[in-house]
This record gives C-alpha cells, sequence and structure tokens, in this order.
C-alpha cells in the first residue's frame, strides 16, 4: 500500500535515518522523564530478547464545551487543533520535568502517530475502515524558544507546520521503507532492537489520530457515545509515555497517558497540568494572540 522511493540516493538516505535514530537511541541513557520499570514476572518465553515491562494508566476528561471552544480558537489563530495540542505538551514537559535554564523552551523529541486511512491514495482504504492502521513519525522544534516573548500562538504554529511536513506522502513513504527495511529480516530486526533500552524505542509520544470517526449515537438516539479514551499496553519495543487525546462528537476532549514514571504523584500531575493548559488556551479572553508562553503558564498557576 505503500509506494517505494525510486530514488538512487535511497540507500543512502536510508542509511544516514538509521545512525540518526541509532544515535537518539543512544541518549536516552539519561532520560528527561524519569521512569522505574516494573518487569511482568509471570509472562510466558517468547521470541523477544527483551524483558516485558508493565504499563501504567491515567485517565482525564475536559469540560463539556473545550473542543468547540478550542476549535473556534484555532480557525481564528488559523491553525489545525494539532498546533496547540503539541505546544501545550511541550510546556506541559517544560514545567513538570524543568532543565537548568527555565526560561527557554529547548528542543525535545516527541513521536506522533497518526490516522494512515487517509494518506495512502494507492490503498483500498476508507475513513471508517476498521482496523489498525497507525504509523508514527518524530517532531521536535528546530531551536529553543524564549519563554518570556515568544507567543503561545506562533508555538502552536511551529508544531502544526512540523506535523504537516511529517504528514506529507513522501516524508511517510520514505520513513515506513526505512522501517520496512528494518524490520524485513529477523536477524536485523533483533540487532536494531537490542539498542533499545529496556526495550524502549522513545522517551515520550503523541497520539492525536482524529475524532472518533463513527457516529454517536445508536439505538435510534437512546444511548449517545460521549467520551471515549484509548490506552496502548504494548510491553515489547514500546514508548515509555504516551499521551493520548481523543473526541466523540463536538464536546468534551478524552485524555489517557500511558506512562511508567516512578511516581504515580508526578504522572498525574504531569496529566493534571497538562489538561489545564488546552483549557487555558482555549478562552478567548485569557488567551489572545499576543499572549506568551511565559503568561500563559501564569494563568494556569493562578487557576
Amino acid at each position: 500500500m505503500i509506494p517505494h522511493p525510486n530514488s538512487l540516493f535511497y540507500p543512502f538516505k536510508s542509511f544516514i535515518v538509521k545512525q540518526l535514530f541509532k544515535r537518539q537511541l543512544h541518549q536516552q541513557v539519561q532520560l528527561r522523564i524519569p521512569v522505574k520499570v516494573i518487569p511482568h514476572l509471570d509472562c510466558k518465553p517468547s521470541k523477544f530478547h527483551v524483558q516485558r515491562y508493565k504499563i501504567k494508566f491515567l485517565f482525564a476528561s475536559s469540560s463539556f464545551d473545550l473542543y468547540s471552544n478550542l476549535y473556534e480558537q484555532c480557525r481564528l489563530q488559523e491553525v489545525t487543533l494539532n498546533g496547540p495540542l503539541f505546544g501545550c505538551l511541550l510546556l506541559a514537559v517544560h514545567h513538570c520535568f524543568p532543565l537548568g535554564d527555565n526560561t527557554r523552551l529547548k528542543p525535545f523529541d516527541i513521536g506522533v502517530t497518526f490516522d494512515m486511512r487517509s494518506r495512502l491514495p494507492q490503498s483500498p482504504l476508507t475513513t471508517s475502515s476498521i482496523g489498525y492502521f497507525v504509523t508514527g513519525s518524530g517532531a521536535r522544534l528546530s531551536q529553543s524558544l524564549s519563554i518570556q516573548s515568544t507567543r503561545f500562538w506562533s508555538l502552536a504554529h511551529q508544531c502544526m507546520i512540523n506535523t504537516r511536513n511529517q504528514l506529507k506522502l513522501r516524508s511517510i513513504s520514505f520513513t515506513m521503507n526505512v522501517l520496512h527495511d528494518i524490520f524485513e529480516r529477523e536477524s536485523d530486526f533483533d540487532r536494531f532492537t537490542r539498542l533499545f533500552p529496556e526495550g524502549r524505542q522513545a522517551e515520550l509520544a503523541f497520539s492525536n489520530i482524529g475524532k472518533y470517526s463513527f457516529p454517536c449515537e445508536y439505538n435510534q438516539g437512546k444511548l449517545r457515545l460521549r467520551g471515549l479514551h484509548v490506552i496502548n499496553n504494548a510491553s515489547v519495543y514500546r514508548v515509555s509515555t504516551t499521551m493520548f487525546v481523543t473526541c466523540a462528537g463536538d464536546g468534551q476532549l478524552d485524555f489517557s497517558l500511558a506512562h511508567e514514571m516512578g511516581s504515580d504523584e508526578k504522572a498525574k500531575e504531569f496529566l493534571d497540568y497538562y489538561v489545564r493548559l488546552i483549557e487555558t488556551c482555549a478562552k478567548k479572553k485569557s488567551c489572545k494572540s499576543e499572549t506568551t508562553l511565559g503568561q500563559l503558564l501564569k494563568l494556569v498557576e493562578s487557576r
């Protein structure tokens, strides 16, 4: 379903990407988000050479009108919903897991998963195809940003552009073919995955695969779906922290956090702060065009 790049430079580009991926794995020795892995001790033997680990989950839902408010804000600021959702995740990491210099928002690698149903023009998939058709890529800021002078909606716009670049068919095709090259031969896959620290392929991922694409009313309107939480219980070759944002209908946003953090209190603080950030930036009177990152953080702290 995914066309192979017909380019003389593909082998060279593929080699470079694999080396960059390996370097990122080596950098996971010192994690920004502290984890405490809990192994599954009663697992049956498998072909995987890494230990399986337990994943913990937290769930939260927003106010009933958050989606419509945030959508209106995005329309006024000419960004997609992904912009503020991704930008707020960066700010939540900045606040809850600070680095030495807290006056700047530093680049931080975040994996992005997205729905492939509408992104494979040569496939028979449709928006309503049932099954798991999700792939992922990575996104990060190109440079650090000043907390005091950078406008929040400027950050949201950068996040939108970064994600759009990852979603271009050429980028998707290239990334998926590189992964296919890695996974095709079991010996190569085994050698490559031994680089994963404790089976961890990334530190943080963001999953915003879109709204619930099916009708929310059932049994002739007697039953209505109002919320939808998503989880990923992968215990091998996983991301240690994943934030899911979903929406059923046009009302609330539902948040799910899959994590391996050592402190359950810190995980709850992270999720709660992320939700508060989004609810604050969805308010026209609070988060205006000129509102800076620093001002937004102060607004959240005052709530």
